[in-house]
């Protein structure tokens, strides 16, 4: 009977203590501690977040039960499909208290309200808690406190692309001071795991970011630049994982799994912006542009070889690249590249020649497009900046490469007096020098500049002698009244004996030299552009020859394969001329026909490769 009458009374004495308030201690019934290393420090009471309604009536249950569980989960499939476009893919994030996805539970904040991304936290029993105090259970994509993420923006200056995360975080008033920590997860591959091996692309993107602030204070928090996707696709779709701790996360690796003390988590989907005017389905194209940022050209060169990339990292669609001088008086051919498709994950080399100038040229170009970065109901749209590039093009010295004759000096065909003549045959610069062109570059200048072939053509690349050729104005490329020639006069062998004699009057154009490429404009010759080749030894007849021209409006480029010049090119010797005459009247029987030569008649002809000492 005592037993009995003890057993009552302690039960009164226990309903009592409960009447009055009495609570057990906090960590006697509380869950396990944070996963990982990571200690559990002090923290305040946080602010009211919202609570299930159902809560008062679990808090009757026997005093030696666990408190119920209100913390903020993330709401990442774990165990169900990722959602992956064209895929089967499940999602195994840890997202479930008791997930299966890894060893540490599912991600969850014991304390959230305090410390917060965005303006709502969420509180619940689970990611799959039936009694959510916001209506909807967390998964899938269910959290309505997901607002932290302001922005997913890229820099299409690089494959793979690179981004910038900026959040907002903010501490109540009763926090206490410390820095708190950033940490991003992203499923970079679209495997459905946060990775913790050896990825090609890391897939913790944003490693403990410290972010100071001051309590009652709420700020914008952006991230370094970090890889987003692989070389040549961005991961559309991929699930990213925002977690603010006051701790930081440990270890080489994070699956994403963790329990802390204060603090938000955020799971968001990634997507890619819609293309404009297409299927609301189709992803817009984001074209990478990748060019080098200088070229040295090498020593004794006149021209050289350069390429840029474009990756389109988003869907089918379309670009263009174009490249504007800023300084200097080198020249890139092409320097614009019109509409060219690409495929989604698609890559394009666009090979580009180099012109050498006098100094180093800068040329500039823009890679990428504007887009908006949005975020709504878990989903992060990714936005894009322009980037303004500059690719330098360095001679490999500071030697003269231009010979300049400022003046207009025409003189007559018969007797040397000045005349006046046409601009566009007035000789400004020249410069000579070497360069090896494959078949492809040579395609390539023929693309983009005029060119003038001899018949039948020929392709074949290799080493050529390189010469540029300024005129005072643009060339016409076609004039009915009017013909004209640019000639390269070459002491091209060693043998003094075979050069060309003067056969009009005491004096002629290609005097002293014994081989001659000719640029040859004739309104009435089918066709009225050709060029071809002679020597000294048969004047009358066109030699065989892989040599090619390429105009682009006052500028010549003459290329004349090395294998057809018997002399070596150091000791190559050379005089350029131009000459202009009335239709049908080559000889200036009824009009004066006007020339122009550099190096002047009768002054030393210009060493290849080298600037003469004379102006003509």
């Amino acid at each position: 009977m005592r037993s009995a009458v003890r057993t009552c009374a302690l039960t009164l004495l226990l309903v009592g203590l409960a009447l009055l308030g009495c609570e057990p201690a906090e960590e006697s019934g509380a869950p396990p501690a944070a996963a990982g290393p990571a200690a559990r420090p002090t923290v305040e009471a946080a602010p009211a977040v919202t609570r299930t309604p159902t809560a008062a009536v679990r808090t009757e249950a026997s005093p030696t039960a666990p408190p119920p569980l209100v913390a903020d989960f993330g709401d990442a499939p774990d165990g169900a499909p990722a959602g992956y476009r064209g895929t089967r893919v499940i999602g195994r994030f840890p997202t479930r208290l008791d997930t299966r996805s890894s060893p540490n539970p599912g991600a969850h904040v014991l304390r959230p309200g305090s410390d917060r991304l965005g303006e709502i936290v969420s509180a619940e029993a689970g990611a799959d808690d039936r009694a959510d105090p916001d209506g909807v259970p967390n998964l899938v994509n269910g959290d309505g406190g997901d607002d932290g993420v302001i922005a997913l923006t890229l820099n299409l200056d690089q494959a793979p692309a690179q981004a910038t995360l900026e959040v907002s975080a903010s501490l109540a008033a009763g926090a206490p001071r410390g820095p708190r920590y950033l940490n991003v997860l992203i499923d970079m591959n679209l495997d459905g795991r946060w990775s913790v091996g050896e990825d090609v692309t890391p897939e913790w993107a944003v490693r403990n970011l410290s972010v100071n602030l001051t309590p009652g204070a709420s700020r914008r928090v952006a991230s370094r630049p970090f890889v987003l996707g692989t070389i040549n696709r961005l991961p559309d779709g991929a699930w990213m994982r925002v977690a603010l701790t006051r701790e930081r996360i440990v270890g080489d690796a994070w699956d994403g799994g963790g329990r802390w003390q204060a603090g938000e988590i955020e799971d968001y989907q990634l997507v890619l912006p819609r293309a404009a005017g297409g299927a609301s389905d189709a992803a817009a194209p984001l074209i990478a542009t990748i060019c080098p940022s200088s070229v040295d050209v090498p020593s004794g060169a006149l021209m050289h070889r350069t390429g840029c990339r474009l990756v389109n990292l988003g869907g089918d669609g379309a670009s263009e690249l174009r490249l504007v001088p800023v300084t200097g008086d080198a020249s890139l051919v092409p320097d614009r590249i019109g509409r060219l498709d690409l495929r989604a994950g698609a890559e394009q080399a666009i090979p580009l020649v180099i012109v050498r100038g006098e100094d180093e040229g800068r040329w500039r170009y823009r890679t990428g497009q504007e887009l908006e970065a949005e975020v709504a109901e878990g989903l992060v749209v990714l936005g894009a900046a322009a980037v303004d590039r500059t690719l330098a093009i360095a001679p490999a010295d500071d030697q003269p490469l231009f010979h300049i004759d400022r003046t207009a000096d025409y003189f007559s065909i018969h007797n040397l007096a000045p005349v006046n003549g046409f601009a566009f045959a007035d000789i400004r610069r020249l410069a000579s020098g070497t360069t090896d062109l494959s078949a492809a570059d040579l395609d390539l200048l023929r693309s983009a500049w005029f060119t003038v072939e001899p018949v039948p053509p020929t392709s074949p690349g290799g080493t050529f002698a390189a010469f540029v050729i300024d005129t005072a104005d643009a060339l016409p490329r076609a004039d009915s009244n009017l013909g004209f020639q640019i000639a390269l006069a070459l002491q091209a062998t060693d043998t003094v004996s075979d050069d060309w004699r003067p056969q009009v009057g005491d004096f002629d154009l290609f005097q002293n030299t014994d081989t001659w490429f000719e640029v040859i404009y004739r309104p009435d010759a089918t066709p009225p552009w050709r060029l071809q080749k002679r020597t000294a030894a048969e004047p009358g007849a066109a030699a065989p020859t892989g040599a090619r021209a390429f105009i682009y409006e006052s500028r010549v480029v003459l290329l004349v394969p090395a294998l057809e010049l018997q002399r070596d090119l150091a000791s190559l010797r050379f005089r350029v001329t131009s000459f202009v005459h009335e239709r049908g009247d080559p000889l200036g029987a009824e009009g004066p026909s006007m020339a122009d030569s550099a190096p002047g008649l009768g002054q030393a002809l210009a060493v290849f490769g080298t600037v003469p000492v004379a102006v003509g």
